[in-house]
């Protein structure tokens, strides 16, 4: 989020952590959690977790910060972990064609499998890319620019898709609703049926008794 938009070179804030989890020193920690599209390998195979987890959700803001596209995200849950696993990404022209190199190796460095080559919080501060080490550096940063046409039709294209599942979760809810009262008003009247069948059968049984005697 922008601290504040009306200024020309506005702070940006990350938020929402409804999922973070305080690791403690020396303890182990493992957790499958967060948004599919972002998580880590180590995550996606259970395995120890640490801040290089983060590191790694960083690189992945940071591809789709500069061209739109994100680059893990399959058509559903299991083909974006499938990605993840199998490091299934690529830098395509058509998004990436008035980005860095620098900001390339920014991101390839962070999208590392192995975590303990994956760029640190102090590396990344100090990555010639976030901070230029001559003239020549700096006016290569300048030229990494937000794809704002493709993020929008990325965004556009994400709500659309998420509407779509809203929409087939809540006629999945209506016909299981719908099942339930169906099957409601089935035992229902099957009661009230074996209620009539035993009434009757309680008559018939009063009027031989009335006739035997």
């Amino acid at each position: 989020m922008l601290l504040d938009k009306n200024v020309p070179l506005p702070r940006i804030k990350l938020i929402d952590f409804g999922l973070a989890h305080k690791i403690e020193a020396g303890a182990e920690f493992k957790n499958i959690f967060g948004t599919p599209e972002f998580v880590a390998p180590e995550i996606v195979n259970y395995e120890p977790l640490g801040l290089e987890a983060d590191m790694w959700s960083i690189g992945v803001i940071t591809y789709i910060l500069l061209s739109g596209a994100s680059p893990f995200l399959g058509e559903t849950k299991q083909d974006t972990l499938a990605n993840i696993s199998a490091m299934n990404y690529e830098f395509d022209e058509e998004f990436f064609c008035r980005t860095s190199e620098l900001a390339k190796s920014f991101i390839r460095q962070l999208l590392e499998r192995d975590k303990m080559k994956r760029l640190t919080i102090q590396d990344a501060l100090n990555h010639p890319w976030i901070k230029p080490l001559n003239p020549g550096q700096a006016l290569e940063r300048r030229l990494s620019v937000i794809n704002l046409e493709n993020f929008r039709r990325q965004y556009a294209r994400r709500r659309w898709k998420m509407s779509i599942r809203i929409v087939s979760l809540c006629n999945h809810l209506t016909r299981m609703m719908r099942r339930g009262q169906e099957q409601q008003e089935h035992d229902q009247r099957s009661c009230d049926s074996d209620n009539e069948e035993e009434t009757r059968k309680t008559r018939l049984q009063t009027r031989k008794r009335s006739n035997t005697s």
